[in-house]
């Protein structure tokens, strides 16, 4: 049996042979002895929970069985990120989603060559594909009508395979976010972060947005219990453009990485969280119905009953008040010294905002006298 390598700390630990020591331990036994590693930091301002490297590979021999580079993904350095992955378990769930969900899911992922977690100081490292063949699109820039009816098309197709069936395997027991104790501890972390993200990002916050995302700190377990009572399917929880890649030949070839926020929830929610992110506000308000009803779409087609369009839209809307828990979290708790990642928090969250006031989210805002 091939000997795991430890888990690197940074990416100076990733040499030659610490990847030829992965790549062997990840079953690529055959593959000659990995000569060489060049290692970029792709990750800036784009990971924003941790590491990402780009890994080229020169080999001694022929090399056939060796990809030309791979994608190496590590534990963030930033102390405080890491504290709130480890709170939220995101770096155990990426790592448990690649090794007991990937094969399953019908929406292509990168494979995984190799992958350790470390449930002591959960540090972790993955290895994966390079979808360097596939395009991607800035966050920043924001995704086009055509290039968001693809997403939401794709993601329709993985919540119509799990559709209310989240009891059965291989979803069964994965991730419920919407059990008492995580809807807790989400509740905390934000309302831990709130202070922060003002302060870092106040000026953003318009004066009744302010109020509401004080107003939603409150009521973050009574909220998620309602959009529980709902449909629920498995989620990716993070579906976001930079984590996104398209065909480059314009085709509907599409694939999805950064799975550390995955589980069980109301698939609105990756909906909701996709078009107020991701999706310039001009452009989201031109397509936003139709891509709705082209999620909504989707779903019946893979047979889904008893779920009209009407509830789609109302769960759409609801899942958009939710939507203020990533942009606080991150701007409350990660670490923005890259001035890409700042810029990249700035539009998130005037995005975000925007759409929860064009929507009138605040009306799934429950009472405070509600039990």
């Amino acid at each position: 049996m091939a000997s795991r390598p430890l888990i690197p700390a940074t990416a100076d630990d990733i040499t030659a042979d610490w990847m030829q020591q992965a790549l062997t331990a990840g079953g690529l036994s055959a593959s000659p002895a990995v000569a060489a590693v060049d290692v970029e930091d792709i990750g800036a301002g784009v990971g924003l929970v941790g590491t990402i490297l780009r890994c080229r590979l020169s080999c001694r021999g022929d090399g056939a069985d060796v990809p030309e580079s791979v994608i190496v993904k590590l534990h963030s350095s930033h102390a405080e990120t890491v504290a709130t992955a480890r709170a939220l378990q995101l770096y155990m769930r990426e790592y448990a989603f690649y090794r007991q969900m990937a094969p399953d899911v019908p929406l292509r992922s990168p494979a995984l060559l190799y992958g350790d977690f470390d449930d002591r100081d959960h540090r972790f490292v993955l290895v994966l594909e390079d979808l360097r063949g596939m395009a991607s699109v800035d966050q920043i820039e924001g995704a086009s009508a055509a290039q968001a009816i693809t997403a939401v098309r794709a993601i329709a197709r993985m919540h119509g395979t799990y559709w209310n069936r989240v009891d059965q395997p291989p979803v069964a027991g994965f991730n419920d976010a919407a059990t008492l104790q995580r809807r807790r501890l989400v509740q905390q972390v934000y309302q831990a972060s709130l202070p922060s993200a003002f302060e870092r990002l106040g000026s953003l916050f318009p004066e009744p947005m302010r109020r509401l995302a004080e107003s939603y700190g409150h009521r973050i377990v009574e909220h998620t219990e309602a959009v529980a009572a709902g449909p629920l399917t498995f989620c990716h929880g993070d579906f976001r453009l930079d984590n996104m890649f398209f065909g480059a030949d314009g085709s509907d070839d599409f694939a999805i990485v950064d799975w550390q926020v995955c589980g069980v929830r109301s698939g609105l929610y990756d909906v909701a969280y996709f078009l107020s992110s991701s999706v310039p506000v001009a452009v989201r308000r031109e397509i936003e119905a139709e891509a709705v009803s082209e999620y909504h779409r989707v779903l019946m087609g893979m047979g889904v009953r008893d779920f009209t369009f009407e509830e789609c839209w109302r769960s759409y809307r609801q899942n958009m008040l939710g939507c203020f828990q990533t942009p606080v979290i991150a701007g409350g708790q990660l670490d923005f010294s890259d001035a890409r990642g700042r810029q990249l928090a700035d539009v998130f969250l005037t995005r975000t905002l925007t759409a929860i006031d064009d929507l009138d989210a605040e009306e799934f805002l429950p009472d405070s006298t509600s039990p």
